[in-house]
């Protein structure tokens, strides 16, 4: 891990303004390589965590259910030969979480590029790119850490407002409108996807003293 990274994860931390002002000059390979670097840190490490927290959960469970006498103890004994596979179901989900924000980082910059466009941004998709990316970097430092991890997700949030007013040129106001509103937009769309499933419940549920 070179020197230059390091003092690059340090300003983006510790004076993100200044950060995104001297990365206007990077590449978009530079930023996605700085981006990757730190997904598999967080990967190996939120693995690590996720496969032990997961193991605890188990073994408590297996404990109980063999306290609950005789037929409960016969259970819990079959269970104790399942501990391999819920490691892999674990790193299972870890491997997929790296492959979907491996990916999905490009996603995401495209999506908040379309409200950098309706609001004035003019810099281009790929500035908007290397924001989303080097605005990741408390997430993949705290992200991985529970209960911390909220600390890591807001403050990722701040520095991508931050990075898009500095690397698109934009006032702070429109700045926040590009990361408000299709946070907004998304929590709208869960919500009627949520009044849909309730509908459809209540429903079939209705039904049901006729079947």
């Amino acid at each position: 891990m070179t020197t230059s990274f390091v003092d690059k994860v340090k300003g983006f931390l510790m004076a993100p303004t200044k950060a995104f002002q001297d990365s206007r000059a990077d590449s978009l390979g530079a930023a996605f390589k700085y981006y990757v670097t730190l997904l598999v840190i967080f990967t190996i490490l939120y693995a690590i965590v996720a496969t032990a927290i997961g193991m605890a959960a188990f073994a408590s469970m297996v404990e109980q259910l063999a306290a609950t006498g005789v037929i409960g103890e016969a259970l819990a004994g079959v269970l104790q030969n399942f501990s391999g596979f819920m490691v892999a179901v674990s790193l299972f989900f870890v491997y997929l979480l790296f492959i979907l924000m491996l990916f999905g980082v490009f996603l995401k910059g495209f999506f908040f590029h379309v409200f950098v466009i309706l609001f004035g941004g003019t810099k281009g998709v790929v500035t908007t790119l290397k924001t989303v990316m080097y605005a990741f970097t408390p997430w993949f430092l705290l992200g991985w850490i529970p209960y911390v991890s909220v600390i890591g997700a807001l403050w990722t949030l701040i520095l991508l407002i931050l990075g898009i007013k500095e690397t698109q040129e934009m006032t702070l106001g429109d700045a926040l409108l590009v990361i408000l509103v299709p946070i907004i937009l998304v929590l709208i769309l869960a919500l009627l996807g949520a009044v849909v499933i309730a509908a459809l419940v209540a429903g079939f549920a209705e039904m049901l003293p006729f079947m």
